[in-house]
């Protein structure tokens, strides 16, 4: 393994605020596509061991990026983020349920929701798809290049968020109070930890905006 050429290919990794592919890489760095992958496959198991706390990301392009579990501990660390907390929110509803039909967000949001979408729209974060009278919102390719994550692995992480509060929330109040209640009350719950799981999903997103932004702010400094 040449060393230098995993140095520099590192290197390219960290600097690049969006994904690279093979390609992009072959034309920067003049190597065979399966030089290239090799290097590639040195990198993964490099970022692999526990003692990183970034990783390779691949999202139809490479990247270095911070691992999920240290991006709430180095957030603080990075500049506001560009997306005002109304776009993130419609963003993290989307994102969770797509597809979606805008209509519910409006039902949740407001009118708002159509300037929101308008503006993630214009990012390339979100597109819709008319079926009839109905406008159906999905996230783009874009979103998870935007977040430096895939989609599933964003709703994953939402998902055990929302283990570990439901866990921590049956300790402080217990199964038996936990089962109390009528129908009425049920569906309240139910839709309580519906809003629960999108605003988890709100701040993840938010944190992987901060630390793309810190990223950007290493280059800058460069």
């Amino acid at each position: 393994m040449d060393m230098e050429k995993l140095a520099m290919l590192e290197a390219i990794l960290f600097t690049t605020t969006h994904p690279l592919t093979v390609k992009d890489l072959q034309k920067i760095m003049k190597l065979k596509d399966t030089t290239i992958e090799k290097l590639l496959d040195a990198l993964r198991g490099k970022y692999h061991e526990e003692s990183s706390g970034i990783r390779l990301a691949d999202m139809g392009g490479y990247m270095l990026v911070v691992k999920p579990e240290f991006v709430s501990k180095v957030s603080h660390l990075t500049p506001h983020s560009d997306l005002s907390r109304g776009l993130l929110r419609v963003l993290s509803i989307i994102a969770y349920h797509e597809p979606i039909i805008q209509s519910d967000i409006v039902k949740v949001i407001g009118n708002r929701t159509y300037e929101y979408v308008k503006e993630l729209k214009q990012r390339g974060l979100v597109k819709a798809e008319r079926k009839s009278r109905t406008v159906i919102l999905v996230t783009t390719p874009h979103f998870e290049e935007y977040f430096g994550t895939k989609k599933d692995e964003i709703k994953r992480i939402a998902k055990h968020a929302e283990e570990e509060a439901k866990q921590k929330e049956e300790e402080r109040y217990g199964a038996e109070e936990k089962l109390e209640g009528d129908i009425t009350e049920d569906d309240n719950i139910e839709e309580a930890e519906e809003l629960k799981k999108e605003k988890e999903l709100e701040e993840i997103l938010d944190e992987e905006i901060k630390n793309d932004e810190d990223v950007k702010e290493k280059e800058e400094e460069k």
